[in-house]
């Protein structure tokens, strides 16, 4: 019963590990998407002005 126990800390921790580092990835994708596109309208911005 010990051994199923320690099996299943051990299977939360992995999954919750797994599963927040997709969270993050998937996060982390999003935010370069917005950034990409925030520094693409500060380009245009630039040359509309000179």
């Amino acid at each position: 019963m010990t051994y199923l126990f320690i099996g299943m800390m051990i299977g939360v921790i992995i999954g919750t590990t797994i599963g927040s580092l997709a969270v993050a990835f998937k996060s982390a994708e999003k935010e370069i998407a917005r950034l990409d596109k925030e520094v693409k309208d500060a380009h245009k911005q630039s040359k509309s002005e000179s």
